[in-house]
């Protein structure tokens, strides 16, 4: 049946489309993230919970509207998608407003926008446009396949260095780069890429990387050197991952917490705030909703009618995967400090947006699934 002749309004629509694994969890993690901001921001309904209830109500919206889309509406317009939301991370280096020595945000008035966030998923949008219309691999092109969709990724990630934001450069990168070995790249292609992101490494520790980037990752390696300065946020964190033992101190209990020895405790270091409160067991149960998140994105890829959803799918899920993993993994001392956001838990309009943004679009994924 043509999805054209369907008939109702939006809401009648968003109905029909409605994915109850992607609801049911992503709900889940809402529900969590706003008892664990609340707690972390000083309980009694604080307003940083009105603010990021605010933004969820938006995100609502907006995800309810992106999932009564026809996936292929996304496929006709994935490059004027595109090119919209990279002219906004772009328009921040001309007019953008600055926060903390920053220049990440757009002012629109009753609120401020980070671009760089939505960019994250235009590129997605993007780039399973393109692997949509090149078709499968047959190995004649080669390496120049890749060119383009790594150009799509690395534009976008080049304006995003100049606010300066490294870590979402990077995890645009590691999104784009997720996709490409799933629909393009042979174990050969994978292992090259790896060692190309090496020699990347080094070259960006030479020429690229700020003093206060460098000394991040010098902390990582040891906080301990560092008690006073960029180590003590490491050294708090482990002490409140240490103290939520197996079951947790309980919500409003953690110490580390209370006493405010947690830094960024509503933002970067949000999860650590909940381990210390809910402990091991909460941990994994948190780790489980997000890797149903993952995998449900996974799923739908598989069962896609095209090439283009299926991308979308796989896009979704390391956007989610990525994100999740690397603010955990700093807190639990895997990776250095990367101030990214942990989807749903960090206080933050604008990746609440995207990421609910984010989910409507694999919703109308999920749809063209169950309508084959």
């Amino acid at each position: 049946m043509s999805l054209v002749s369907r008939t109702g309004g939006p809401f009648s629509r968003f109905g029909r489309a409605i994915d109850w694994v992607i609801l049911t969890f992503a709900f889940g993690l809402i529900a969590l993230g706003l008892v664990n901001l609340d707690s972390a921001t000083g309980a009694n309904f604080s307003q940083a919970v009105r603010s990021q209830l605010g933004s969820l109500g938006l995100g609502l919206v907006a995800m309810t509207a992106a999932a009564s889309i026809d996936y292929r509406v996304y496929y006709r317009a994935a490059y004027p998608i595109y090119g919209i939301g990279i002219g906004l991370v772009f328009l921040v280096l001309l007019v953008g407003t600055t926060i903390n020595s920053a220049t990440r945000w757009l002012n629109l008035g009753l609120f401020t926008f980070q671009p760089s966030e939505l960019a994250k998923l235009v590129v997605i949008i993007g780039v399973a446009r393109y692997l949509q219309d090149i078709g499968p691999n047959t190995g004649k092109l080669g390496l120049r396949r890749l060119v383009p969709p790594l150009g799509m990724a690395l534009l976008p990630a080049a304006f995003v260095l100049r606010q300066p934001d490294l870590s979402t450069a990077i995890v645009i990168i590691l999104i784009v780069g997720v996709m490409l070995a799933v629909f393009e790249m042979r174990l050969r292609g994978i292992l090259g890429g790896i060692f190309a992101s090496l020699v990347a490494f080094i070259v960006a520790w030479r020429f690229v990387l700020e003093d206060y980037q460098k000394e991040r990752i010098n902390v990582w390696l040891d906080p301990e050197a560092y008690p006073d300065a960029g180590g003590y946020q490491i050294l708090q964190a482990r002490t409140a991952v240490g103290n939520g033992g197996i079951l947790g101190r309980g919500v409003g209990q953690g110490t580390q917490n209370i006493l405010d020895f947690v830094p960024y405790k509503a933002s970067d270091f949000s999860f650590a705030v909940y381990a210390e409160e809910w402990g091991f067991v909460g941990s994994l149960m948190l780790i489980a909703l997000f890797l149903v998140l993952v995998l449900w994105g996974i799923n739908l890829a598989s069962q896609a009618r095209d090439r283009f959803s299926a991308a979308i799918g796989v896009g979704i899920a390391a956007l989610v995967f990525w994100h999740a993993v690397l603010n955990m993994g700093v807190v639990l001392e895997f990776f250095p400090n990367t101030g990214l956001p942990l989807p749903f838990f960090s206080q933050g309009g604008s990746n609440v947006l995207t990421m609910m943004l984010a989910l409507g679009v694999l919703m109308s994924v999920s749809r063209s699934r169950k309508w084959r």
